[in-house]
């Protein structure tokens, strides 16, 4: 995984927040319907991954989490971007030695 930018000089920092990151994300997500029946908490934590992965310049992660939270706030999540958001941050997981 590539350092952003920001963190140039800081490599030692960016690799312990990204594996800080990929080791707190879900190990198995709750189920479409059940994580939609809770929307508010799905909302915050949407949100507070969205945050964290915009931060680490963690762009695919980041980006699912902006279309999945644009659906939640919209009142009408799809199950398509839920499918998305998780693949993103599994491919994340898989690029990251921890």
């Amino acid at each position: 995984m590539e350092v952003p930018a920001r963190f140039k000089g800081k490599e030692v920092l960016y690799d312990k927040l990204i594996k800080m990151f990929v080791r707190d994300l879900p190990v198995e997500w709750s189920a479409y319907s059940a994580a939609v029946a809770d929307m508010e908490n799905t909302k915050a934590f949407v949100h507070k991954i969205k945050g964290t992965a915009g931060n680490l310049d963690s762009k695919e992660i980041y980006e699912a989490a902006v279309e999945f939270e644009g659906s939640l706030r919209a009142g009408a999540p799809q199950e398509e971007l839920y499918n998305k958001l998780i693949a993103a941050c599994d491919a994340v997981k898989k690029s990251v030695q921890i």
